[in-house]
């Protein structure tokens, strides 16, 4: 590895696992794709995410007393991904940093996260991957319901979610454009958590808030970059109680690039842009955060993404469908011309394809000149 790779992963890497990764194997930003990490392989990700915005007073009589305030939501997240067996690993995420803007500055870390994921499963010639995931939250941060952030109430949460993606190349689904969906259920398992506490009274949830979750994404890989563009949100199906700080549906695109030098590890740069409206559905008296007067939103209007991955173990393969990685030449030559042969049988089936079309062709073209024949033999006689 030259200098100037091994000067990148450190600028980059420190500061990632400093704060400590996005969700699940072979995902992108926010949304996954259909597949899985190979059995034995053992990834390690991180990501750091940050937004800022200024509370300054709305209106024209600003009180005499007024200051502005720097309001910060930084995120910092650390996984483990492992292949466990043909098409089923395992995510395990901390949030070992999370702002809150509360009374409590940060909780350090917060929640634990808990993906198991069954993907890989091919369809029309590999072109199609099916799989899905089940997720959990685990609360071990001190304070939940915070502002900026999507909703938690510190329950034991979980959901379900249904992946499909679609390669342009069946063989080698790295190297052409990809198109990936995810569409998921989540419960938030919240009802009777104390949200907030004003003074000696608690007010607590009083029903069971779920929500559906929702992404997609388009992937162009280069050899050295893939540029991607997300599209993700959530649409409560039942909605959190009126004291939650966010309680309202969201959108965002998310436009990405992801730097990819050695086989083991890539990193990425993005932006979350928000695409919902900034409509303030909670409670017009919040504790410790009070937005009244304030030009602050309830979920972020931008967020950095900087996110980081390496491959601790290699797993079976070098490639994503491919060779044994301590293969020899003569198996890696076997790999390629196997691929060969199966790239020219699918150019020879299309062939074959666009002949019987065409005889089919033939043949109605030529019932139909015999019939005029035969309406013109009909007619002399």
């Amino acid at each position: 590895m030259s200098n100037r790779y091994a000067f990148l992963i450190l600028i980059l890497l420190v500061p990632a696992f400093a704060f400590g990764a996005v969700f699940g194997s072979k995902s992108l930003i926010h949304v996954q794709k259909a597949s899985t990490l190979d059995p034995g392989r053992l990834e390690l990700r991180s990501n750091l995410n940050f937004y800022t915005k200024v509370g300054d007073f709305l209106g024209q009589q600003k009180p005499a007393n007024f200051s502005a305030v720097n309001y910060w939501d930084v995120q910092g997240n650390t996984l483990l991904t492992y292949g466990i067996v043909d098409h089923f690993d395992a995510t395990v995420m901390v949030r070992v940093y999370q702002d809150l803007n509360r009374v409590k500055e940060a909780n350090t870390p917060d929640d634990i996260f808990i993906d198991l994921k069954a993907g890989g499963f091919a369809l029309a010639e590999n072109k199609v991957n099916l799989g899905g995931i089940f997720s959990m939250r685990i609360p071990t941060g001190d304070i939940h319901n915070y502002p900026f952030e999507p909703y938690s109430a510190g329950k034991f949460e979980f959901g379900f979610t249904g992946l499909f993606s679609y390669f342009n190349d069946p063989f080698i689904h790295s190297r052409d454009l990809s198109f990936h969906l995810n569409l998921g259920w989540y419960y938030h398992n919240d009802a009777g958590a104390t949200l907030i506490t004003l003074g000696n009274q608690a007010f607590k949830a009083g029903n069971n808030a779920s929500e559906f979750q929702y992404g997609a994404a388009l992937t162009y890989p280069t050899e050295l970059f893939d540029l991607n563009l997300e599209i993700w949100g959530t649409a409560f199906i039942n909605k959190p109680d009126s004291m939650a700080f966010s309680r309202e549906d969201f959108l965002y695109v998310t436009p990405s690039v992801r730097f990819k030098p050695r086989w083991w590890v890539n990193f990425d740069l993005g932006v979350d842009l928000r695409l919902s409206s900034n409509n303030d559905e909670s409670a017009s008296i919040l504790p410790d955060f009070d937005r009244r007067g304030l030009d602050l939103p309830n979920y972020f209007g931008w967020k950095v993404q900087l996110t980081a991955s390496v491959a601790l173990t290699p797993g079976k393969s070098i490639v994503e469908e491919g060779i044994p990685r301590k293969a020899g030449v003569r198996e890696k030559v076997d790999y390629f011309e196997n691929l060969l042969k199966r790239e020219r049988a699918r150019s020879l089936e299309e062939e074959l394809e666009r002949l019987k079309r065409e005889r089919q062709q033939a043949e109605k073209e030529l019932e139909q000149l015999r019939q005029l024949l035969e309406e013109e033999g009909g007619g002399e006689q």
